[in-house]
């Protein structure tokens, strides 16, 4: 079953979870934290500029949002990150960083195109050669993927190579991505749409919706996708074993 932890937050944007606690972030600076074990759910501000994105790892957790805000949880709470970062920002990806390597490999993405990949000296602009924005980003085995607006999808290998287009088949705003097994990719957007990309392979998946698809992820074998219009709601659960459908998108 579904239920709403807090009633009074309704512009909740993304969520990142475990186990035990879940992690979301929101309009106005919303942050919102459960823990189930404790069965407590605390509500924050943090500023007055939106949080659209959000990326959990071993010590914390990242945000970003409006007018290029970047925030970090620590041990002392939230802070905000300095970055001379201006775009308002849509999509995080972080990723701990692996043995022998001290430095985590992390991206975000957003309005006109912008990413910045984070390097020792802070967070570095990468071209993408696109004006459209970018709505959500992750690491995969070969590198990043990003996508965006106008069925933009890019995928970035390499410093040499940069970031280089993917021919989606669409021009719907492409809303959200999950790796599935390492290297196939699921994004959703508007139009009930949904696209497979397996290296330069892409196939359209049929959900049987024409609502706005705004999240997927991943659960086991299963792959999750979550979309609204209006008042209308939806979630499909695609497994092996065939596909589930919830609401009424």
């Amino acid at each position: 079953t579904w239920t709403i932890p807090d009633p009074t937050l309704r512009s909740l944007l993304a969520a990142e979870c475990d186990q035990a606690t879940a992690l979301a972030v929101g309009r106005g600076g919303s942050i919102l934290t459960i823990d189930d074990e404790l069965r407590r759910v605390r509500v924050d501000r943090f500023g007055a500029d939106d949080l659209s994105a959000l990326a959990r790892f071993s010590s914390g957790a990242v945000a970003v949002g409006a007018a290029g805000t970047v925030a970090q949880q620590g041990d002392l709470g939230w802070r905000l990150l300095e970055t001379g970062v201006t775009e308002d920002l849509l999509g995080i990806a972080f990723k701990d960083p692996r043995p022998l390597v001290t430095f985590p490999l992390a991206w975000i993405v957003g309005a006109g195109g912008a990413s910045y990949r984070l390097v020792e000296t802070g967070w570095e602009r990468v071209a993408t050669g696109t004006t459209a924005t970018l709505r959500d980003v992750v690491l995969d085995s070969g590198g990043a993927l990003a996508v965006g607006d106008r069925g933009t999808i890019l995928r970035y290998l390499d410093v040499d190579r940069g970031w280089k287009p993917i021919a989606s088949g669409t021009e719907v705003a492409l809303q959200a991505l999950a790796i599935v097994g390492g290297s196939t990719a699921w994004i959703v957007g508007e139009k009930g749409t949904v696209i497979e990309v397996a290296g330069e392979a892409v196939r359209r998946v049929d959900l049987g919706t024409a609502c706005t698809l705004r999240a997927v992820f991943t659960q086991g074998s299963a792959v999750w996708v979550v979309g609204s219009d209006g008042v209308r709601g939806g979630a499909w659960r695609v497994a092996p074993t065939g596909t589930e459908r919830w609401g009424s998108c």
